[in-house]
């Protein structure tokens, strides 16, 4: 550490002391979380973002791919990075000026690249587990362009972790909690990038239990669902259902909403309450949430 480095670090600590200012620094990427336990049985995890032509899963284009392959043990504690990727792709269509403010990219910048599925196809063969900050974007996305990802579990940040109750952060924006959190900032909305702070930010001890968040992601992804259609709910409570996380079904016409087992009876008894008495209720397999099937 020279001598600009430790004396910035001094001032970063007097300020820390005081009330008055809070002290973000820039994230530096671990290649290790926790000293590996030869008694602890551990699994793999890809962490995983793209950056897009657009919103529309049906039809956007990757531009650019970045995950990491993780060891963790079944109490969510992160070990290893066993593989850090980013790759860029030109994709078929244009990239718009809307989607180069939010990225930085260009068709410059992709000009000439592709992904290579076939190598990411052997590196997450024996990997069960994918986890994006918004898996019901990224795991449609994935899908239609590799078929490795269909029969993985997948988890979603944003969804399985009760950021308000366990970190007392309302926002669910990866950046926000990372800030709130983990108090360090990165250079955001490129894909590996968000992968390396979505990965910090799992780590990062939160509730009474100082637990590390993706211990309690792992709960929900653990949990049994089932996808509930409010099939002939009235018109009159279309509010309430959206309330509840119902989304409309514009193809069906239909109010639906994917929900924990555990929770099955008791919705099942509002929407009786609620003039809803033959709602349709499909199981899921552990390997459709966030996934075209579980629409």
């Amino acid at each position: 550490m020279n001598s600009n480095t430790l004396n910035l670090e001094q001032c970063a600590q007097q300020l820390q002391q005081s009330d008055d200012y809070q002290v973000l620094r820039k994230l530096q990427p671990l290649n290790q979380f926790n000293v590996p336990n030869p008694a602890a049985t551990t699994h793999k995890v890809c962490i995983i973002d793209t950056e897009t032509t657009g919103l529309d899963t049906d039809v956007c284009e990757i531009i650019e791919l970045g995950y990491q392959i993780v060891e963790f043990d079944s109490e969510g504690h992160f070990y290893r990075v066993l593989s850090a990727q980013n790759f860029l792709n030109e994709p078929k269509g244009e990239i718009t000026p809307e989607v180069t403010q939010v990225t930085g990219l260009t068709m410059e910048d992709v000009k000439g690249h592709s992904i290579p599925w076939q190598q990411i196809e052997q590196e997450l063969a024996d990997v069960q587990l994918c986890v994006a900050h918004n898996a019901g974007f990224d795991r449609p996305v994935v899908e239609r362009y590799s078929e490795t990802f269909v029969n993985k579990i997948w988890g979603c940040s944003v969804m399985q972790i009760d950021w308000l109750n366990l970190a007392d952060v309302g926002s669910r924006s990866q950046e926000f909690l990372c800030w709130k959190i983990g108090q360090f900032f990165y250079g955001a909305h490129r894909a590996l990038d968000d992968v390396q702070a979505l990965t910090q930010l799992l780590s990062m001890p939160i509730s009474d239990a100082q637990k590390p968040a993706f211990h309690f992601l792992l709960k929900a992804v653990r949990v049994s669902k089932s996808l509930i259609k409010a099939t002939g709910a009235p018109f009159d409570i279309k509010d309430d259902l959206r309330s509840r996380g119902y989304r409309w079904n514009v193809g069906e016409r239909v109010w639906q909403k994917v929900i924990d087992d555990s929770d099955l009876q008791d919705e099942l008894a509002w929407l009786i309450d609620h003039n809803t008495p033959n709602p349709n209720v499909t199981k899921l397999k552990a390997t459709d949430s966030f996934s075209v099937r579980a629409r």
